[in-house]
């Protein structure tokens, strides 16, 4: 596992913190959750906005219900089995046209054949019609948005760990103590394989002038060999101060090839 020079500490533990380090979240899978979360939440506002219209050019008409029907849905005893009412509206338009049309169904009984109810309809469309009691104008927009929460969330979610690395690097570029640490070791990550390669691992320590205790930090993947780049020299690395556990090995001299695609 180790190439040219010698290992400061094992491989085993190379991997661990390595892993944590530079692992990412395959940028694809974000991007899949993102992309049905952002189409769920626009389908939803535009779901909201026809509601919006339909109820600004509506008027109300006085309904009738004329049939009332019973179906059984048997979904392996979910809490959406059972018996579900169904319900026929019939209603006059202001034209005299006499419409009828399904309302929708309810998990108990509403109604009663010739009970009468509010229907709502557009004028120019009068095929385009509900019963408020039975179906809200905001339904869609409601199952659309809360939908799209969680392919939104989940997307953060996977961010995030990311997110919270660059802002960390970034600090430490900005605020870190900058120190020389030599090159130890060259490994390669047998834990993680991607576009048919396992990445490299620079290994390199530096000794704490006031404590005199050694620390070992590991850089980012890179994804070609940079043994002859890095070999008998020391690398710059942006450590907390006062907590070197948190750092950052500067690679960004090092000509490598890019991640393979995911």
């Amino acid at each position: 596992a180790c190439i040219g020079l010698r290992p400061s500490v094992s491989a085993p533990e190379v991997r661990a913190v390595s892993f944590i380090v530079s692992n990412d979240i395959p940028p694809v899978l974000t991007r899949t959750f993102l992309g049905l979360g952002v189409v769920l939440l626009v389908s939803a506002l535009l779901a909201y906005v026809g509601a919006r219209r339909f109820l600004d050019a509506a008027v109300i008409a006085d309904g009738r219900i004329t049939h009332v029907g019973a179906i059984t849905v048997d979904r392996g005893g979910s809490r959406t089995s059972g018996v579900k009412f169904l319900y026929w509206v019939d209603f006059t338009t202001s034209s005299g046209q006499v419409m009828r049309f399904f309302a929708g169904r309810t998990r108990h009984r509403a109604y009663m054949t010739g009970d009468h109810v509010d229907v709502l309809y557009l004028p120019d469309r009068p095929d385009k019609a509900l019963v408020r009691s039975l179906s809200s104008p905001w339904g869609l927009s409601v199952i659309l948005g809360l939908n799209s929460g969680p392919f939104l969330l989940a997307a953060g979610l996977l961010r995030l760990p990311q997110a919270a690395r660059a802002w960390r690097r970034r600090q430490l570029l900005r605020h870190g103590t900058r120190v020389q640490a030599k090159v130890r070791a060259i490994k390669r990550d047998r834990g993680v394989f991607s576009g048919g390669r396992h990445p490299f691992v620079i290994v390199c320590a530096w000794r704490d002038p006031e404590t005199t205790r050694w620390h070992v930090f590991h850089s980012a993947y890179l994804w070609a060999d940079p043994r002859a780049q890095v070999s008998g020299r020391e690398l710059d690395v942006h450590v907390m101060p006062g907590n070197p556990r948190y750092y950052h090995v500067d690679t960004s001299f090092i000509r490598s090839a890019p991640a393979p695609a995911r």
